[in-house]
């Protein structure tokens, strides 16, 4: 089961450029990864010039001189993999829309807006408040007990985070 999200810019009074992205959509792993690897406009510009994605990567642009697809035997494993460029897909390009026709997607758990200010903030399904990403990020791993691990992005079972609990004391020691 995948976590869909929408990742947007906000480029004017209620108007949006959305893509949707397929998977791991909850704030562990797009939140962390925005705020860590999409900081600035021209970045996020670019992420949403890809259209429509299957995941969210550290990087957008995959090392020419290896093979990067769709399927999961030829990704690079820290590129965006994208259904137009990366499977050959058509009619996947950004959306324009206003904050209700985000709202009114459809299957979607998580919308990320990056602001114009320069941060990212979020809200979950039924999409009621939103709130910065790293705040929700801070309450998230405050509720885990852990501190957030640098350059973790994914999704915690009790066997993970009972050995990202351990490796904390340890460091602490």
């Amino acid at each position: 089961m995948s976590t869909r999200s929408l990742i947007c810019e906000k480029i004017g009074d209620d108007k949006y450029k959305a893509i949707y992205c397929h998977s791991d959509g909850y704030l562990t792993h797009n939140g962390a990864m925005l705020i860590d690897h999409y900081k600035d406009r021209e970045k996020v510009k670019e992420l949403l010039n890809l259209g429509n994605i299957s995941c969210l990567c550290e990087k957008i642009n995959p090392d020419p001189s290896k093979p990067h697809s769709f399927d999961y035997n030829q990704r690079q494993d820290d590129v965006v993999v994208a259904y137009g460029r990366d499977r050959g897909e058509t009619d996947q390009e950004a959306t324009i829309c206003s904050l209700q026709k985000l709202k009114e997607w459809g299957w979607i758990e998580y919308i990320y807006i990056f602001n114009g200010k320069g941060k990212w903030e979020y809200a979950e399904y039924p999409f009621s408040a939103f709130k910065t990403v790293q705040e929700g990020l801070d309450k998230e791993y405050k509720n885990l007990g852990i501190k957030r691990p640098k350059d973790f992005y994914g999704f915690w079972t009790d066997k993970t985070l009972e050995a990202e609990r351990k490796r904390q004391e340890q460091e602490e020691m």
